[in-house]
């Protein structure tokens, strides 16, 4: 691939698993259960980005835009410096009261007129709630979605949350099957301790490693140890 279709995440260790970075205008699903990142994640590709000079948007289906901005700030990712800079946007599609504020059209508005290059959706639930009661209505909303975004040439990480992840015995959902790339995160238990770990399941037409990576979450976010082998794995080597 020429150096003008790779996107550098930005994020310490990942675009070395990608062997330089993902694909331009890509989809890619970040999953995991609660806790292990993924917001975080999401933060970070979004504030890279910005520092790269590239807008991006942050979709939030539930948490108010200032409670992304200062979770940020805890970590040391100064979102509003970029904002007042129209590098980066927020759109807020939230659920109050059992009333449905659903609206497509403004994100995909502001991706075209913004000349957005990343976008995140943070998360899926967006489309269980329009399309609780069918399963084939939801995988066609994700995929009309998906095509929108790839339309304008952003590239999307959206977010996904599993009740469980068991590298050992991995089930798969149905959205799974609809990106183009695949992360989960996870938190792997060994005694009384956990650590964290990421693993890239699938990223089309690109290679890329399938190792399991332990992550550490600090000032500036995240960091995978691509030279480590997870603590909680040792004993199998």
């Amino acid at each position: 691939m020429k150096n003008k279709d790779i996107l550098k995440t930005g994020i310490p260790g990942l675009d070395e698993i990608f062997e330089g970075g993902i694909r331009r205008s890509n989809s890619i699903l970040v999953s995991g259960c609660p806790g292990t990142g993924k917001t975080i994640f999401s933060i970070q590709f979004l504030y890279e980005g910005a520092r790269m000079g590239e807008p991006g948007l942050y979709i939030t289906t539930e948490e108010k835009a200032s409670e992304i901005k200062s979770y940020a700030n805890s970590l040391g990712l100064n979102l509003e410096k970029f904002e007042k800079k129209g590098l980066i946007f927020f759109c807020e599609n939230l659920f109050r009261d059992s009333v449905k504020l659903i609206s497509l059209e403004t994100p995909l508005k502001t991706i075209k007129t913004k000349n957005i290059k990343r976008v995140i959706l943070d998360g899926l639930t967006l489309f269980e709630y329009l399309y609780s009661d069918n399963i084939n209505e939801y995988r066609r909303g994700i995929l009309r979605f998906l095509s929108q975004v790839k339309q304008t040439n952003a590239t999307l990480l959206a977010t996904s949350e599993r009740s469980n992840l068991d590298f050992n015995n991995i089930s798969y959902k149905p959205e799974d099957f609809l990106f183009n790339g695949l992360i989960f995160l996870a938190a792997v238990r060994k005694g009384y301790s956990f650590e964290r770990v990421l693993t890239v399941v699938k990223m089309r037409g690109q290679k890329h490693s399938i190792n399991l990576y332990p992550f550490s979450i600090g000032h500036g976010g995240i960091k995978i140890h691509t030279k480590q082998i997870p603590f909680s794995l040792e004993k199998e080597f």
